[in-house]
């Protein structure tokens, strides 16, 4: 009989499936990982969890998780028994979970606990590293995330450190005509810079906000859109908690396509979409270009400001409807 995969709530598994799930998980991480922890902790029952198998003859050969938490999902008890490893079975059930939940919570990120010597396996399904090393009950893992949402001619993802996303990144943020609005305006001028950039990116990702990698469906690199906390300059704010950015950086070979109001609008729609109600956009007063593309987006012109990042910055603002 081939293998089939299934996916259910814990309340729609027949006992003995579900017998032949936990039986699987305690196997893999209590036994043979010899790590004495509370395999069954509770969350297999809370709403929205899901679990996938993998099923012949009866038997269940692979098995994962789903949670739903409040600002992302999760993917966690990845686990294949030992005689059916090597047939790329928990591949077949990350594809089909990563699937799933683009498909129900677009744009949403997926987070998981990888033990440390699978993050390159993780890896060939969209995660990437998102925080420091930590050891849970002595093993060594890493935290990794997901994001995809997908537009008409656009994906939406994650930065990779991958040569490939990194060389797009080092000859974009090189060029004079792409930093003259940015910053101070310095090019880099060297690609160890992008370390630095990249562990920053990183530590902005909360819930939906993060700086995520645009490219067309082809695979064709084509900037990043920023949806991302925004420091108040000296003395404004009044103590108010920091006010939500989003931004757009493209690479001059993909301006005049539409493709940063695309791109932007589906982040604007999904951090609305998400309880976000207040969004701004700030410029530099000189960039047309970008102002063009926060008006297209609907953004209303709250005129000049000195509220952010200590100079003179051009305000857009879109508020969600009630």
């Amino acid at each position: 009989m081939a293998v089939s995969i299934h996916r259910a709530p814990v309340a729609d598994i027949p006992s003995e499936t579900l017998y032949r799930i936990l039986w699987l998980r305690v196997s893999v991480f209590v036994v043979e990982q010899e790590a004495a922890y509370p395999e069954i902790d509770g969350r297999d029952i809370e709403s929205g969890a899901e679990l996938l198998w993998a099923e012949e003859d009866g038997e269940v050969l692979a098995t994962l998780r789903i949670l739903r938490e409040a600002a992302n999902t999760r993917i966690g008890r990845v686990a294949t028994s030992a005689a059916a490893r090597g047939r790329g079975l928990a591949a077949d059930l990350m594809r089909a979970a990563t699937g799933q939940l683009d498909v129900d919570a677009p744009g949403i990120p997926t987070l998981l606990d990888a033990q440390a010597h699978l993050a390159d396996w993780y890896a060939r399904f969209g995660f990437v590293v998102s925080g420091p090393p930590f050891a849970e009950d002595g093993i060594p893992h890493l935290p990794m995330r997901r994001t995809h949402l997908r537009t008409d001619r656009l994906q939406l993802r994650e930065w990779t450190r991958t040569a490939e996303d990194r060389d797009f990144l080092f000859d974009m943020y090189r060029r004079t005509d792409v930093r003259r609005f940015l910053g101070d305006g310095r090019v880099m001028t060297d690609a160890a810079e992008l370390d630095a950039l990249q562990d920053r990116w990183t530590a902005l990702a909360d819930g939906v906000l993060g700086v995520r990698a645009v490219t067309r469906h082809d695979g064709r690199r084509l900037g990043s859109v920023l949806l991302k906390r925004i420091p108040w300059s000296e003395g404004a704010g009044g103590g108010r908690d920091a006010e939500i950015e989003i931004g757009w950086h493209f690479h001059p070979d993909a301006w005049g396509a539409g493709y940063a109001t695309e791109a932007a609008q589906a982040v604007l729609s999904l951090a609305h979409a998400s309880g976000i109600h207040r969004i701004i956009a700030v410029t530099n007063p000189a960039n047309a270009a970008s102002g063009a593309v926060a008006r297209r987006l609907g953004m209303r012109s709250d005129g000049t400001t000195t509220d952010y990042y200590d100079t003179a910055c051009a305000l857009y603002v879109s508020e969600a409807r009630e």
